[in-house]
């Protein structure tokens, strides 16, 4: 039988994660990948993504995230695109290009796709997949002192000052390496959902993968980096498009790929880094 490409369901979850366990990256335990799989951020979602089968075996997958976000005054339905593998017998056939048309085809959800290849680049593009941000805004601690922001770390006492909204963004991340802050100066607050890890060498990264109000995180980065890091090799980074204004202190680094999304609704400015394989595969930002 030819190979061919369908939508995958709950029910192949089991053999979609030894395919990737196994043949896409074996340094991800199978634990996460099912994690992954059955994360009910969205109730009754239409599938776990698009698969390749060929003879009864499963040799091909393109999961899909899926969530929907109150964003602009309505509900968004955001796809994260992920965990993109074709079995090397099967390849230079357009299967793996066919995985991805199928995922996006006819539909006006939003797309992203955070970690990419080099290589997968230009189907990305030739499919309508633009840039989100090809760089990062960087800030080191400069051992000014004090700066007057006020800034909470725990969670039940970040919790106590939210709304339901946002209640909810820290429910569904429950359990998952998303750590809240919540920072306030002249009576604004701001909320920041991070994504903390070591990188490079060594070098502790405070990753914002939200903020509530991005005119204030690009006035109190640096306000943020004096609170939040520690002394030594540390830094925070957010993406530009989570910063609006002049970010006094950051220093702008070029991505080694950029993050791509496809939407016909949203602007870069709406999409975040909540509700994607980063937390559930507990996965670090470039």
């Amino acid at each position: 039988m030819e190979p061919f490409i369908r939508a995958a369901r709950v029910e192949d979850i089991a053999r979609v994660v030894e395919l990737l366990a196994t043949r896409m990256n074996r340094r991800i335990a199978r634990a996460r990948w099912h994690r992954m799989l059955t994360h009910s951020w969205l109730a009754g979602r239409p599938d776990i993504g698009r698969l390749v089968e060929k003879d009864g075996a499963i040799l091909g997958f393109l999961g899909m995230i899926y969530a929907e976000r109150p964003i602009g005054g309505r509900v968004e339905r955001i796809v994260n695109l992920t965990s993109w593998y074709l079995d090397k017998t099967l390849r230079g056939r357009g299967l793996g290009e066919g995985l991805l048309k199928a995922a996006v085809a006819g539909s006006d959800c939003t797309f992203t796709a955070i970690t990419v290849s080099r290589n997968s680049l230009p189907i990305f593009r030739n499919h309508g997949f633009r840039n989100l941000d090809d760089s990062h805004l960087v800030w080191r601690r400069s051992g000014a002192g004090a700066t007057g922001l006020a800034v909470a770390r725990d969670p039940a006492a970040v919790r106590a000052a939210l709304d339901n909204t946002q209640c909810r963004m820290l429910d569904d991340h429950a359990g998952l390496a998303v750590r809240p802050v919540l920072a306030e100066h002249a009576g604004r607050r701001c909320l920041l959902l991070f994504s903390v890890s070591r990188k490079g060498a060594d070098v502790e990264t405070w990753d914002v993968l939200h903020a509530s109000d991005r005119a204030f995180l690009a006035e109190h980065g640096q306000g943020l980096a004096e609170a939040l890091l520690p002394a030594g090799a540390a830094v925070l980074a957010a993406d530009p498009r989570l910063v609006d204004g002049h970010a006094p202190g950051a220093t702008p680094y070029p991505l080694p790929i950029p993050r791509l999304y496809r939407s016909r609704r949203l602007a870069p400015e709406q999409v975040d880094f909540l509700y994607n394989e980063l937390q559930l595969l507990d996965l670090k930002l470039d």
